[in-house]
């Protein structure tokens, strides 16, 4: 009994895939060229961590919301300073009496509050730019930012804030990223002034112990 073949079907390539495939790779290395011309200090973006120890910072940014930011920089210092010795000097307070006192200065002086989203951008932008200002004025010497950012806030707001960071002149601005909250700030545990002196001369210094 003779048996039939089935017909053969002829296979035609799926060429709707391999497209995707091109387009993928064509992508790739478009992205790869634009990033090999570009100068190596564009390159990197780096976001250091410092060690979980005592450390030292001339410049306090603390990201509250999108309205709100905490910022202590040479500028404000020397003013809070000023108000925390006089308050170290009164008598008939206890310690958690003055340290109220404290905080209540602290937060006056150094919380900034914006109506709207461009407010805040320029009231920010105007802190920083004073501190380029410094730098680029005092090549010689080394200025440490510490960023503490909430879990909850946007990074791209990090990213913004450390690039404005890296248009000093001599490159001597350093910064570091941490977590944290303005509720640290708001429940630390001491305030206090430090005087400091190097070679750079005799300097005032605000302590606050998380």
């Amino acid at each position: 009994m003779p048996l039939k073949r089935p017909p053969e079907t002829r296979r035609k390539m799926q060429l709707i895939s391999l497209m995707d495939v091109v387009f993928i790779l064509l992508i790739f290395f478009l992205v790869s060229i634009f990033f090999a011309s570009l100068p190596n200090e564009e390159r990197k973006l780096l976001v250091p961590t410092p060690k979980n120890e005592e450390g030292y910072a001339q410049v306090l940014i603390q990201l509250v919301d999108d309205r709100r930011f905490f910022y202590v920089d040479p500028s404000i210092t020397q003013g809070l300073v000023n108000e925390i010795t006089q308050v170290d000097r009164l008598s008939g307070l206890s310690r958690n009496q003055k340290l109220q006192r404290k905080k209540e200065i602290l937060f006056r002086r150094c919380l900034f509050t914006a109506s709207d989203e461009e407010e805040y951008r320029k009231l920010l932008e105007e802190r920083i730019s004073g501190l380029l200002q410094l730098a680029n004025s005092h090549p010689e010497q080394n200025y440490f930012v510490m960023i503490r950012c909430p879990d909850d806030i946007e990074y791209a707001r990090v990213i913004e804030i450390i690039q404005m960071l890296t248009g000093s002149k001599f490159r001597n601005i350093q910064y570091g990223l941490v977590g944290g909250t303005l509720e640290d700030i708001r429940n630390s545990k001491s305030i206090r002034k430090q005087i400091v002196e190097d070679e750079l001369g005799r300097r005032r210094n605000v302590i606050i112990e998380f």
